[in-house]
């Protein structure tokens, strides 16, 4: 879908969504509800959607779709974005239960229970891969004790789809935290969660991506745009990916186009993640990922940085027991 389509069909998607929703529905959950609608190529449909919400329901509770919603403590970016993620899938029924029983995989393998976990969940292949990413999440707590916790549960799944040393990505996260933070990146989970991402293209430290991470910031101000903590991940990915300052201006001229949407107005942020997964997913299409030679882990990197991405604005994490 080209970049003039996908503008037109968010904006559709975010005004069916207005409509249906009303005022129920914040900004802060249907503008990431309509995104993901719009990357799935797909019209909203408010009776439609409602109407699979209500079998996804009718399979784990005897509450309705209405009462479901009408609990203000459910009105969670991720309540919404995990219906989306069942409702769109092909085979949601099935993968209603693959979440439900890698989320239990996770639990014996020594995880707490979280919105973390759930979102972990999504990307986890067996309980044998729940035990190796426990591991990791151990390890990582080593050289970061007090920034390690559930919100990097996720990481250490997707880390761990590849055959890897937990020790040493643990050991290599630290080290480009270090870099990265005298290189003037701010302290704090944000940084975490890109130097978490940076290990998927080696396990073995890489200055270079020290150095690339480094000019993607500074492309991104240079075209007038601050960088701010959470869109740290997506340097990472852009990283990853090879972007060029030519990429960057891409993404700085979409995120132009976004904000003047009204649907935009106090979501300014959210507008320059959505250009980014916009030229990332191409990147992903058109086989234009440079060194980094697996897509699907790329493309799972990308989803999964999403959802967290959004986690700022839960305000709830243990909303999804309707289902489990």
């Amino acid at each position: 879908m080209d970049q003039t389509a996908f503008i037109q069909l968010l904006k559709n998607n975010n005004e069916r969504m207005e409509l249906f929703f009303g005022a129920d529905v914040q900004s802060n959950a249907r503008i990431p509800l309509a995104v993901q609608f719009t990357f799935s190529r797909e019209t909203f449909n408010g009776p439609l959607f409602e109407k699979k919400v209500k079998d996804i329901h009718s399979q784990k509770s005897k509450q309705s779709f209405l009462e479901f919603f009408s609990t203000p403590s459910n009105k969670s970016v991720l309540t919404y974005k995990m219906l989306a993620h069942f409702v769109l899938h092909p085979q949601p029924e099935q993968e209603l239960q693959r979440v439900r029983l890698n989320e239990k995989a996770l639990l014996n393998a020594g995880f707490k229970s979280s919105g973390y976990q759930r979102i972990a969940a999504l990307f986890l292949m067996d309980e044998a891969h729940a035990k190796k990413a426990k591991i990791l999440h151990d390890e990582m707590k080593r050289y970061h004790f007090f920034l390690t916790g559930k919100d990097d549960i996720p990481y250490a799944v997707l880390l761990m789809k590849k055959q890897s040393d937990p020790v040493k990505l643990a050991e290599t996260m630290r080290k480009y935290y270090d870099a990265l933070h005298g290189k003037g990146f701010k302290n704090g989970d944000a940084l975490q969660a890109m130097t978490q991402l940076l290990p998927l293209y080696d396990e073995e430290f890489q200055p270079v991506l020290v150095d690339y991470v480094v000019a993607m910031k500074q492309s991104f101000i240079n075209n007038g745009v601050k960088v701010k903590k959470r869109f740290y991940p997506y340097l990472a990915l852009l990283a990853l990916a090879g972007a060029t300052s030519e990429v960057v201006g891409e993404i700085v001229e979409m995120e132009r186009s976004l904000v003047k949407l009204p649907m935009f107005m106090d979501m300014q942020a959210y507008a320059l993640m959505t250009a980014a997964q916009y030229v990332l997913k191409s990147f992903i299409e058109n086989d234009m990922l440079s060194d980094f030679n697996d897509s699907l882990l790329f493309m799972q990197a990308l989803a999964m940085s999403d959802y967290i991405g959004d986690i700022p604005f839960l305000l709830a994490f243990d909303i999804l027991d309707i289902f489990f």
